[in-house]
């Protein structure tokens, strides 16, 4: 088994695309795995932190510990708010169309 779980056989097997798309969802998943333990990483400082503050004072694992991936989910979250339900329709009625399909 190499680094990304495949079979020496099975590497041997893929073409390039085959493969691109292999590594794309290995280092994603690496990606996640590392993120995750990070997160989970800041919840555990913000919970073993909370009863040294003042009341006044509570802190979130968000304001303790901010990391960049956290900017750009927040970026996200703002620009799918800015698609009204008009243009969520007007989206999909184009897409229903490109694939010759009716609305129904």
């Amino acid at each position: 088994m190499g680094g990304i779980g495949m079979g020496y056989g099975d590497f041997c097997r893929l073409d390039f695309d085959e493969f691109s798309a292999v590594y794309k969802a290995y280092a994603e998943q690496r990606d996640a795995n590392f993120k995750d333990n990070w997160q989970r990483m800041r919840l555990l400082a913000a919970i073993v932190i909370q009863p040294h503050l003042d009341r006044r004072h509570k802190v979130t694992p968000e304001k303790l510990l901010p990391f960049p991936w956290d900017k750009a989910q927040v970026a996200k979250k703002k620009k799918q708010r800015g698609i009204t339900p008009e243009k969520q329709r007007e989206r999909m009625e184009g897409l229903v169309r490109k694939l010759g399909d009716k609305l129904i």
